[in-house]
């Protein structure tokens, strides 16, 4: 496993408790962790900082996840890593996700260690393309 401690990473999702629980564990990991409780929020700070990584959830009541992650990689391009994260175990999600620019797609609730796993990989990923 690669060293996360200079990770940045914007976590998404309208679920309080999920995100307080997965945040709270991903900064004991020595990641650097930024959260937002919507699509909407999460956009705006977006638009205004950098990451090295979104996680995001798909289904959320303002805007939902898909549609926010087109609008970052219009903003940005995809000089950062998205993982998408969702509760319902739809192929259609999944491939509409992956080809809007998603890198990785994991069902909710996942165990911490799965995404802390893809997080480490999609990271060592970003970390060797910037090298190139």
């Amino acid at each position: 496993m690669s060293s996360l401690e200079n990770c940045r990473l914007l976590f998404v999702d309208d679920e309080e408790d999920f995100l307080a629980t997965l945040t709270k564990y991903l900064r004991r990991k020595k990641l650097s962790v930024v959260t937002a409780n919507s699509g909407q929020a999460a956009l705006d700070w977006f638009a205004d900082n950098c990451v090295d990584m979104v996680v995001l959830d798909v289904k959320m009541p303002d805007v939902n996840g898909v549609d926010v992650l087109r609008r970052m990689r219009e903003l940005k391009g995809d000089d950062f890593g998205v993982i998408i994260l969702s509760g319902h175990a739809h192929t259609d999600i999944a491939m509409e996700a992956m080809r809007a620019g998603a890198n990785d797609f994991l069902l909710k609730p996942c165990a911490v260690e799965d995404l802390l796993e893809s997080i480490d990989l999609l990271n060592d990923r970003l970390i060797e393309r910037r090298r190139a």
